[in-house]
This record gives structure tokens, sequence and C-alpha cells, in this order.
């Protein structure tokens, strides 16, 4: 595993050479994001997906896919004007929406619902390492289950960080949800309260 030292406010151009090389090889980069350190790979590597499964003891996951804008995400998801007005209103920000997935999605990142997760991060690294990939990019939060989650690269040792390629140490994060929001029609259904406020929303 390489470590890195970045800085999430001003990325450099050699750290972000180095993660998305990791992520073309089909790796895993531990990062940090906008609301917690996050596991992160290229959202069409299959042996990427499989490790994220057994870095989360999971014989299949949900995993949310990260967009840097707006500009792909009718690609991926279906989504109405009335959703997509919605959205716009609380994206960039620290909420994962769940809609539809579209035919583009790779099936390894869909369960029998064929819903996806869409994530549109407030932070520039993250943003940046996006456009270096020219893709969305999967994540997940740091961790196993609900409680475990990495927050400090200098004391962290879980027993999973051998299957990561690339740890970029942004110092210590405390680690935060995201509030999740299901769009199903002109429905919505608050699925988890995290990091983003809801007071818009009702």
């Amino acid at each position: 595993m390489e470590r890195i030292t970045v800085h999430p406010a001003n990325p450099h151009k050699r750290a972000l050479e180095i993660i998305t090389g990791a992520l073309d090889r089909g790796g895993i980069a531990l990062v940090p994001g906008d609301t917690s350190y996050l596991l992160i790979a290229r959202i069409g590597r299959k042996s990427a997906v499989e490790r994220l499964n057994r870095i989360k003891e999971r014989t299949k996951k949900f995993y949310s896919v990260m967009f840097r804008d707006f500009a792909e995400l009718s690609h991926y998801a279906e989504v109405t004007d009335a959703q997509f007005a919605l959205i716009k209103r609380f994206l960039p920000g620290p909420y994962t929406f769940i809609l539809k997935a579209s035919r583009d999605v790779p099936r390894i990142l869909l369960e029998n619902r064929k819903e996806i997760g869409i994530r549109i991060p407030d932070s520039p690294f993250l943003r940046a390492i996006i456009a270096a990939c020219g893709e969305p990019i999967i994540v997940s939060t740091a961790g196993r289950g609900d409680e475990d989650f990495f927050t400090d690269p200098q004391t962290d040792s879980p027993p999973w960080l051998h299957l990561v390629d690339v740890l970029a140490d942004g110092g210590y994060l405390p680690a935060e949800l995201t509030t999740i929001i299901r769009l199903e029609q002109n429905c919505y259904e608050i699925i988890r309260v995290g990091k983003g406020p809801i007071d818009r929303l009702v």
C-alpha cells in the first residue's frame, strides 16, 4: 500500500496521478471525503467492487456513485424534471439520493431493486479525482458496520487496510454519514438522517 499526504482543499497534481493510477489498475483508494474517509474505485472495475465487498464483509453491497457535477447524472439514473429540481437544491452536499438506475449502470453495482445512490460532493479534492478519472466513481464510507469507521491515518490500522492500494492522508477526519433520501415519482422517503439537514424537505 502506498501512503501519500494530501490537502483536501488544494489537491496536488502528483497526488491525483497516484490515486487515479491505482484506480485505473482496478485498485481501491482510501481518501478524505466531505463527510468521512471514503473507499473509492472506478465504476467499471469488477475486481474493485469484489474487493470492496471483501472490505465491507458483504457478499453483495449497495454502493453509491459519485459525480463531479450534474452533467452525467441522466446517464446513470432515471430522473424526472421535478426530481432533478429537488436534487439541485441539495447537491453538492452531504446527501445521497436513491433513484431508479438506468441501463448504463454496471450490473455488479445493482441489487434486485435496480436502484442507484447518487452523490455530488462539496469537496474540491473529490471532484478533482472524478475529473481526472473522466467518469463517476463508486464510494463507500471507510469501515465495517455502523461504528467501526476509519478516522485517523496516523493511528487507525483496521484489518482490511491491506486491501487498499493507496491511502491519502488528509489528517484526522471525524466520521459523519450522508443523509439518504429515496425519490420515487413525486414522492420522497427519508431513509437516514445524517450530516445533511432535512429542514428544507419538510
